[in-house]
């Protein structure tokens, strides 16, 4: 689900997807007058980049997830493994039903 949703609004590349699970906000310090004053911290519960890769192939396999090339051209299923690192990726139709 976590990885849908960060793909929900466009194409995300793993680097992209895994960035946006495993970091968040951090308030310490924060200034509203100073845009430098906040940075992004690990989140407590953040799944290693293997698993998201892993689960990235496995949500392209049962269809809930599309991905593309570089070029745009669409990535087959079953999805190779170097696909993982190079594509591009997003929900299908099905996909979004089930953040729906």
């Amino acid at each position: 689900m976590l990885i849908l949703n960060a793909t929900s609004d466009d194409y995300e590349n793993l680097e992209q997807i895994y960035r946006s699970l495993v970091l968040e906000f951090s308030p310490e310090n924060f200034d509203p007058l100073n845009a430098n004053s906040y940075y992004w911290r690990e989140a407590s519960d953040a799944p290693s980049l293997a698993d998201v890769a892993n689960a990235i192939k496995g949500l392209v396999d049962k269809g809930l997830m599309e991905g593309k090339t570089r070029n745009g051209d669409p990535i087959e299923t079953p999805i190779e493994p170097v696909w993982v690192w190079e594509g591009w990726f997003r929900p299908t139709k099905l996909g979004f039903s089930y953040l729906n």
